[in-house]
């Protein structure tokens, strides 16, 4: 028999619809500004200047992460403030930093197992891990991008 969702049921997917799209459109955005910004021939890069464009490219990338970790980490600790959506296992009541630290765990699928989420929560959490392995995902083949631009063909 099909079963409606209950109140907590939309709630938790609403929330975890509205952080993905922030988190989604938030990395987009990032990437799109670090496009924009870096050189995109190699030839525009003086030679053995490439160092800055790198590694601000990494330290934003890495910046971007730790902001969408903080998004899920507000958004577990916003639902888990709230009965009824479920917990972290081991805690009767979760800080924001312990939301974050498990954010951060899901986030980049380490999972190291000191916490668990039960209840309804555990939808945000493995959606979170998809998302997560998206995000790494693209900022890695977007380094790529901008190292092979940067570094282009150093041997001339």
């Amino acid at each position: 028999m099909l079963e409606l969702l209950t109140d907590v049921q939309v709630i938790t997917v609403l929330v975890t619809a509205l952080v993905v799209g922030l988190v989604v459109v938030f990395h987009y955005e990032v990437i799109q500004q670090l496009n924009r910004w870096c050189p995109t021939h190699p030839s525009r890069v003086a030679k053995h200047r490439h160092r800055p464009i790198i590694l601000a490219t990494m330290f934003a990338l890495l910046f971007a992460h730790i902001i969408e970790i903080w998004l899920f980490g507000v958004a577990f600790w916003a639902l888990l403030s709230q009965t009824g959506y479920g917990a972290i296992s081991g805690y009767d009541h979760i800080s924001l930093l312990d939301s974050v630290y498990f954010s951060a765990a899901t986030y980049t699928t380490v999972g190291w197992g000191d916490l668990a989420a039960n209840g309804h929560i555990r939808f945000l959490a493995g959606t979170e891990a998809l998302v997560g392995f998206m995000m790494i995902t693209w900022s890695a083949s977007f380094s790529y991008l901008i190292m092979a631009r940067a570094w282009g063909n150093e041997s001339d």
